[in-house]
């Protein structure tokens, strides 16, 4: 009877999902983006915002969330998470972080971590309100790697085509001559379990020196940069050979493709399939400041990138059934973030700088029957809005920390509604500074941010009536 413990147990937590699923009574929202583009921020600040909504003045803090200013909302409280196998997400590291003296942000996302939080409400509708007093939605927000995320779109490749697409871009003139001595090197590469190995771990090296040196963003495998408990591990021993070698026959070209098959069913699907695709809502957050910077190659690898992802996610209206037996996304949101690093003035283009991004992406979602919307966000703001006049007339600017917690005040820019051409970065490009945390938060004490209010009602809005 013991060894059935843990089976019973875990029925009964399924069953538990599935009735409160039944009765709309729970939401599984996905934060998805690439690395750095400032997930735990967002998550942390949700958190605290849900949490703290109740305190004096919230509804001047939160003005367009719907359920808070008509004073419906009762509560909410952090709960002990369903999934005992997954870690928690760190809040109270983050908090910490951003109220130590001087503050930090969190720290990166380094596995899969989730938090479930209880909204407490009573009901906008007459014959709701005469069923019971009050509803409980659960809300579970889920945060992983962004270097995870970009595996999924391999679900759809063979060997040899991503061996194909990858060393199409590793030869492009952004990235070619950082990568020139490993595609030399695999030229020479054997059945060997050593050069095997050995070219594995200097490609798993070499994404490392594009993503933080180069700014790259489409690497594959996302577990090559952040291995987590598969390190060292044979399924991660595998590399891109160059496509003119490739040989279905051959050895090397057999143990390669068996690993990258390996990767994908025993790595990429299960977590897919436990995690992703249990998805009812998804916020895509895109750092395209962060990506200007770098370069034109750079921001349309990034946009390369998210397109791919997205694909990989199932989209469709949110009906009960769905909701049941097979969840579908039923509303999709584009988040650019760090809105407080430019002027306002400018959070127009930004909007339509992400629209362009993404492409036909919110169309396909639309077409599906999903609902989809772009939002320009800072989830903690770090700046305060001026003016200064240098002689021609006032001039908007900000008023923040840079990273060394040296004193900003500067005009950061004009954000293009669409990319210029490749040799506006020759002659000029961008400089948008990134900024530290606002100094003297406090644990119970609001956290600033610009237009969370926007986003908890989009996310929440229509199940808390």
């Amino acid at each position: 009877m013991a060894s059935l413990s843990p089976s019973l147990k875990r029925l009964g937590r399924q069953l538990e999902q599935l009735a409160y699923r039944g009765l709309d009574q729970h939401l599984r929202v996905g934060v998805t983006g690439l690395s750095r583009a400032g997930k735990t921020a967002l998550i942390t600040s949700i958190i605290h915002q849900l949490t703290h909504a109740n305190q004096s003045g919230g509804s001047r803090h939160l003005p367009m969330w719907q359920v808070l200013n008509e004073g419906r909302l009762l509560g909410v409280q952090r709960q002990l998470q369903p999934d005992l196998t997954i870690l928690p997400f760190d809040y109270d590291g983050a908090m910490a972080a951003l109220t130590e003296t001087p503050p930090r942000w969190p720290e990166s996302t380094k596995g899969l971590a989730e938090i479930r939080l209880a909204i407490r409400f009573r009901s906008a509708h007459g014959v709701k309100r005469q069923l019971a007093s009050h509803f409980t939605l659960y809300l579970d927000l889920i945060d992983y790697p962004g270097e995870w995320l970009l595996d999924l779109p391999m679900l759809a490749q063979d060997y040899h085509s991503w061996c194909q697409q990858q060393w199409q871009w590793l030869a492009e003139p952004s990235w070619g001559a950082a990568s020139a001595d490993w595609r030399s090197a695999a030229q020479q590469g054997t059945a060997t379990e050593a050069s095997v190995n050995d070219l594995a771990s200097q490609y798993a090296q070499l994404l490392q020196v594009l993503r933080y040196r180069h700014g790259a963003t489409y690497l594959q495998p996302g577990r090559a940069l952040l291995p987590g408990e598969l390190a060292g591990t044979p399924i991660l021993a595998f590399y891109p050979q160059p496509p003119s070698q490739y040989d279905s026959e051959s050895s090397l070209s057999q143990l390669l493709e068996q690993r990258f098959e390996a990767y994908k069913s025993q790595v990429v699907k299960p977590f897919y399939k436990d995690h992703f695709a249990k998805f009812d809502r998804q916020i895509v957050l895109i750092d395209a400041l962060s990506a200007l910077n770098q370069g034109r190659a750079q921001i349309e690898q990034m946009s390369k990138a998210l397109q791919a992802v997205l694909n990989s996610f199932h989209y469709g209206p949110g009906s009960l059934l769905r909701r049941l037996f097979s969840p579908q996304i039923d509303k999709l949101l584009f988040v650019a973030g760090k809105a407080d690093h430019i002027s306002v003035d400018q959070h127009a283009n930004l909007l339509a700088l992400t629209d362009k991004l993404m492409g036909a992406s919110g169309s396909k979602v639309r077409f599906s029957g999903a609902q989809s919307e772009s939002m320009v966000i800072s989830a903690i703001r770090a700046s305060e809005a001026g003016q200064i006049d240098d002689g021609s007339g006032p001039q908007a600017v900000i008023r923040g920390f840079d990273v060394n917690q040296q004193p900003l005040l500067r005009f950061p820019g004009e954000v293009p509604r669409q990319l210029p051409s490749p040799s506006f970065w020759q002659q000029q490009g961008f400089a948008f500074t990134p900024l530290a945390p606002p100094r003297g938060l406090t644990l119970d004490g609001p956290l600033p941010h610009m237009r969370m209010d926007h986003l908890l009602e989009w996310m929440l809005g229509d199940k808390l009536q």
